[in-house]
């Protein structure tokens, strides 16, 4: 495996201090109008949010989606691609910005904030307040200058650029087929058995013809695939999905234990497996038009 993301080498800061990464592909030759988008898979997080952490960067890199961008080839995708590059458990990209949680920042939150969520309640708003089992992030509260210091180094850039890149490969296709990658802990599907579970917000991000082209070639792989549970979608579904003007969007989540050692943070042999059949399912992607 030499992909440098499979590496044990430290993450090291962005040296242009982006909050994400896009790889270009000449909007001509992007086939069927596809974009991929992965939010959590960045690893870096700041010294100064690890100083003020209660755990340790390995901990705290537990809530990412560790080596999706790897399933997927991102570095050598020839599929417009966007990930994001800090950590989720500093800024959580898939979240709404105005998904703030009260016992998390101590001042005054601003009018609308959706501090009474279920995503915020459970500790997993915008800046996410715990990890699985409830376990505090932070040693302190936040100040609501730090939380918008953070959106605006990370949230907000992130979004502005998939926007971008959308909006370029629809000027030359006319449509946009958006799949949203993310992975899930095995213990949030430990009593289905799931492999795969594909979030179109209960049909209203994409056509079903999407969706199903998508579980019909998982299933023949061997996997066993479910539709929106327990996971529909998140913000980025929300915000730029608009199948009535040609741009659909489809989260594909995937079973950690199928690839990695989800103590460890390192792949197992199961990893090259998966990445053959999510490599099968893009070239269907490619050169197939629903």
């Amino acid at each position: 495996m030499s992909d440098p993301y499979l590496s044990d080498t430290p993450p090291q800061q962005p040296t242009d201090l982006t909050a994400f990464e896009v790889r270009h592909t000449p909007a001509r030759d992007t086939a069927n109008g596809l974009v991929f988008a992965v939010p959590h898979s960045g690893r870096f997080l700041p010294p100064d949010f690890l100083a003020a952490a209660r755990y340790d960067a390995l901990t705290l890199r537990a809530t990412e989606d560790a080596f999706v961008d790897a399933l997927i080839g991102f570095d050598t995708l020839p599929v417009p691609c966007i990930r994001a590059r800090y950590g989720r458990a500093y800024v959580d990209v898939n979240r709404h910005p105005l998904e703030l949680d009260p016992r998390l920042i101590r001042d005054p939150l601003p009018r609308g904030a959706l501090g009474h969520s279920l995503r915020v309640k459970a500790g997993y708003g915008v800046i996410p307040r715990c990890l699985s089992g409830g376990r505090d992030i932070h040693k302190q509260p936040l100040t609501y200058a730090e939380a918008v210091k953070r959106l605006q180094a990370v949230h907000t850039p992130y979004h502005r650029a998939l926007k971008h890149l959308i909006a370029e490969v629809k000027s030359v296709h006319g449509q946009v087929r958006l799949i949203d990658w993310h992975s899930m802990p095995s213990t949030s599907v430990a009593h289905s058995g799931t492999d795969i579970v594909l979030g179109d917000l209960y049909g209203e991000s994409c056509r079903p013809n999407l969706t199903q082209f998508v579980k019909k070639r998982l299933q023949a792989g061997g996997l066993k695939v479910a539709l929106n549970q327990p996971f529909a979608g998140g913000y980025t579904l929300e915000q730029h999905a608009e199948p009535g003007k040609g741009i659909e969007a489809l989260q594909i989540e995937i079973n950690r234990a199928l690839y990695m050692d989800e103590t460890r943070l390192t792949p197992h042999q199961g990893f090259e497996r998966l990445k053959a059949l999510l490599s099968a399912l893009i070239d269907d992607l490619k050169t197939t038009n629903l």
